[in-house]
């Protein structure tokens, strides 16, 4: 429907145009948007006001000479009034509103989405990238569920989507894995260990080292290191991996790639990187970074942790763009750090030819991303095609007090636990029903009450209750007769303010989806979804007396056309989330 009035509103900009009207050098971008009051209409334009300086007339001028000159092919206009400023206030005819329902139905599943790979944009979304040295935890929950639904939501936008997930595999961290699991490998055979500080204690280390005794017998037993711990590394990473993928799945997330951060070096990339910069003139040799003044850092810092292992080396003038300091990117032995693997990663997203690069990470990374972008504005890089979407950490609580450690496990409390108490669905929604850096605390207890003061119950209850009036109208014998039987006279009867409130809703999903895909903020859509629940429930409410499912067939058919199509809405638009859409579900006590 809003598309329809930017066509009536550029055609009519053309034909003044042609006439002499208007010189229209350039049409703007105007928009199109609800008004905030109903009583102005349906539609309310501000391209006179986008005109005003181009044409040298006042607003109200240009708006007058657009609804003289209306150019309305489809007929499709009730009336247009000039307000304020030199707004456009169109209301448009009933029919035009009524005529969503078919729209819809047509589409199906399709509705509020645009075509698969149809604006040739391909966008890299990492997410995750959980280290592989233990299990998906709930440290990592909102950002795979933010970075699953932002991947959704850029696919459903008509753009190519590659989901990815970066691991972590090289280093200290995982050498320490893989002596930890050979030493429960030995222990295995009866050897009496002792793990040091910094060693994984936890249950999953075990059973690593049991899936590789089972392979491997007592190859590695008497073996040196520099035979075990490759072999004990690459087993403990791959069954984590192994597990995490399950974890994943049981959430209904999915990546296309795996990348690893140990082909980066193996390829010589990392290294290779930091001579490019070297060769750019952006680094230089000191003791430690220049900067004005001393750095003031937090005793608990990772940076006051690690100053003195950084302490002197090659440094990366990311202080010219935007970072607070110059960063180490190879040792002073020559060894690249941490930054310089990420460094190399993010040129190869470059090298990929991806048009938008977007890294979900988590609100403790902050200080991470600008040295990154930094990083590639040095290599040439265009910064405006990275973008980082951080995610604050959610407080998991129970009776009040905060859940980090599984009561069955007796260990962290991991995504699986979560998923398995709360559900999958109450997931998502409870971590998309915010902006990414708001904070605020997930109620376990809540969430498994069945009544409207549990909003993922309610939300899920307005397409369940969709659902179950079709399924009545087939019982009482007056089923959907769907889109070939549906004619003007039925769709007409759709009279109700509630119902054309409803419907002109109804038609702005493609347009909610496209601009909370552009944001990456999947939370308008779940709004969306939100406030048409409401104005369905208050409707059924509303009008008991009046029922959708009555004696007058003609009434029915278009009420239930609209039932239909609200459930179609609501379907495509908890798809878009990752989130189901049940047929039945129990009705709150306050609705027996």
């Amino acid at each position: 429907m809003r598309q329809k009035v930017f066509t009536l509103i550029d055609e009519t900009l053309a034909a003044l145009k042609a006439a002499g009207t208007l010189k229209l050098e350039q049409v703007p971008g105007y928009a199109v948007e609800p008004p905030k009051n109903p009583a102005h209409g349906d539609w309310a334009v501000n391209v006179a006001m986008m005109l005003t300086k181009p044409e040298g007339k006042p607003p109200r001028d240009i708006a007058s000479a657009i609804v003289k000159g209306l150019v309305d092919t489809e007929g499709i206009v009730a009336k247009v009034d000039v307000a304020g400023p030199g707004f456009l206030n169109f209301t448009l005819k009933p029919g035009v509103i009524q005529e969503v329902v078919r729209e819809v139905l047509r589409a199906g599943d399709a509705f509020g989405r645009r075509a698969p790979k149809s604006t040739g944009k391909r966008v890299m979304v990492e997410f995750v990238s959980a280290n592989p040295t233990g299990p998906v935890h709930i440290g990592h929950a909102r950002g795979a569920f933010m970075g699953d639904a932002v991947s959704r939501l850029l696919e459903a936008a008509g753009h190519e989507v590659t989901r990815e997930f970066y691991i972590n595999d090289y280093g200290k961290q995982v050498e320490t894995l893989g002596r930890t699991v050979h030493k429960r490998y030995r222990q295995l055979f009866g050897e009496q260990v002792e793990l040091i500080e910094g060693e994984y204690p936890a249950e999953y280390v075990i059973d690593i080292a049991k899936t590789w005794k089972a392979d491997v017998g007592e190859r590695y037993l008497r073996a040196p290191e520099s035979e075990w711990l490759p072999e004990a590394t690459a087993v403990a990473i791959r069954e984590n991996l192994k597990a995490i993928k399950a974890s994943l799945e049981k959430a209904n997330i999915r990546h296309d790639v795996f990348y690893s951060e140990a082909s980066l070096h193996a390829a010589g990339k990392v290294k290779a990187v930091a001579g490019q910069y070297q060769a750019r003139g952006a680094t230089y040799e000191a003791a430690e970074a220049r900067r004005e003044g001393e750095k003031v850092r937090g005793e608990d810092s990772k940076a006051a942790q690690y100053a003195e292992r950084q302490r002197g080396g090659t440094f990366l003038m990311t202080s010219q763009h935007g970072d607070d300091e110059d960063r180490v990117i190879l040792r002073h032995d020559g060894t690249p750090v941490y930054l310089t693997a990420d460094l190399a990663y993010h040129q190869e997203k470059y090298e990929r030819g991806f048009d938008r690069i977007i890294d979900v990470l988590g609100a403790d990374h902050a200080g991470h991303t600008p040295r990154i972008k930094a990083g590639m504005i040095l290599l040439g890089m265009d910064p405006k095609k990275l973008e980082f979407l951080l995610v604050q950490i959610v407080r998991i609580t129970r009776g009040g007090e905060e859940v980090k450690v599984s009561k069955r496990k007796g260990t962290v409390f991991e995504l699986e636990d979560l998923i398995d108490e709360a559900g999958a669905d109450v997931c998502r929604f409870l971590f998309l029903m915010k902006t990414a850096n708001a904070r605020f605390d997930f109620d376990l207890d809540k969430v498994k009450e069945q009544s409207k003061e549990n909003p993922v119950f309610y939300f899920q209850y307005g397409h369940a209750r969709c659902a179950n009036i079709l399924k009545k109208a087939v019982e009482k014998g007056q089923p959907f007769i769907g889109l070939e039987g549906l004619t003007e006279a039925h769709l007409a009867r759709l009279a109700l303010p509630e119902e054309q409130t409803m419907l002109k809703k109804i038609s702005q999903l493609p347009d909610v989806v496209a601009s909370a895909a552009e944001r990456l903020e999947p939370h308008h859509v779940l709004y969306f979804c939100q406030e048409l629940i409401t104005d369905f429930h208050s409707y059924y409410t509303r009008y008991k007396a009046d029922p959708i499912i009555s004696a007058d067939p003609e009434k029915t058919q278009g009420r239930l056309a609209l039932v239909a199509a609200l459930k179609q809405t609501l379907r495509s638009a908890f798809a878009l989330l990752g989130i189901q859409a049940p047929d039945y579900m129990e009705a709150p006590p306050e609705e027996e």
